[in-house]
């Protein structure tokens, strides 16, 4: 498969930045910057009446998903997530010709925010590998329990596949440059001069990046099964602490940064 430079693809879809919502246009930088960067791409949903909602434009999350294969998985994310009171589900995308240049997980997490309503936090990775059995894994939504051995589990599982130890710790300043680069494009910026200071900047990183496009229909799946990963503690996973973000007791990661503050970065 033939991978698409990064700057020729975020140049193709630049031409909607000028109209994009300014929150939904800072979400899609830092998306940009974390993935090309191989860092995991945090953001999160919010559950209402059974309906997974997109916090930047509060709208069912199904309405800005073609019919195919990611609809369906999105169908079933949202019916667990409505039944779910805590919990752990995950997606394996595969690589797809002209349509994802490399693999992806997506790992998906019941949570509560202050207000105490149920949140959905995501963090999706993509990684180089062969994925045995991809169009069944591409369909099916993996239900399982969230605790540590577990999130060590899939990093160990994207080790094994991928030779290359996955980087959960966020960069702190990528929040900061997307308003930035967000602001000079609302200010009237050129999109295509604003990509090239990303790319100096590093904020652009050298590796491809998804991009989803509509599919042919295909029967989904639940499985309660963890795709066969092996535990191996090679891997520091997520446990009980103080986030240094916002100093409070709770989950955090091997950054000891909690997940309502990681996906702030």
């Amino acid at each position: 498969m033939v991978s698409e430079n990064p700057i020729n693809t975020i140049t193709r879809f630049s031409s909607t930045w000028n109209s994009t919502d300014p929150n939904s246009l800072l979400a899609e930088l830092i998306s940009i910057s974390q993935e090309t960067n191989r860092k995991p791409d945090s953001y999160h949903f919010v559950v209402k009446e059974n309906l997974i909602i997109d916090p930047n434009t509060d709208r069912n999350i199904l309405e800005f998903i073609a019919e195919g294969p990611e609809k369906n998985l999105a169908r079933d994310l949202q019916e667990w997530a409505s039944k779910t009171e805590e919990g752990m589900a995950l997606w394996v995308s595969p690589a797809k010709e002209g349509v994802y240049p490399c693999p992806k997980i997506i790992i998906h997490r019941i949570a509560y925010n202050q207000r105490q309503e149920k949140i959905v936090l995501n963090s999706a990775i993509l990684f180089e590998a062969e994925i045995i059995n991809p169009e069944y894994k591409r369909k099916t939504l993996y239900t399982l329990s969230d605790n540590e051995i577990n999130i060590s589990k899939i990093l160990s599982w994207i080790k094994r596949i991928s030779n290359k130890t996955v980087d959960t710790c966020p960069n702190p300043t990528s929040f900061s440059k997307a308003i930035y680069y967000r602001d000079q494009v609302i200010s009237g910026m050129s999109p295509y001069a604003v990509i090239e200071e990303m790319q100096r900047s590093g904020f652009l990183g050298e590796n491809t990046i998804s991009c989803p496009t509509g599919s042919t229909n295909s029967n989904n799946n639940y499985s309660n099964t963890t795709i066969g990963l092996e535990y191996n503690i090679d891997v520091i996973g997520w446990h009980s602490g103080t986030c240094r973000v916002c100093g409070g007791s709770t989950w955090v990661g091997p950054c000891n940064i909690c997940k309502p503050c990681e996906s702030k970065f």
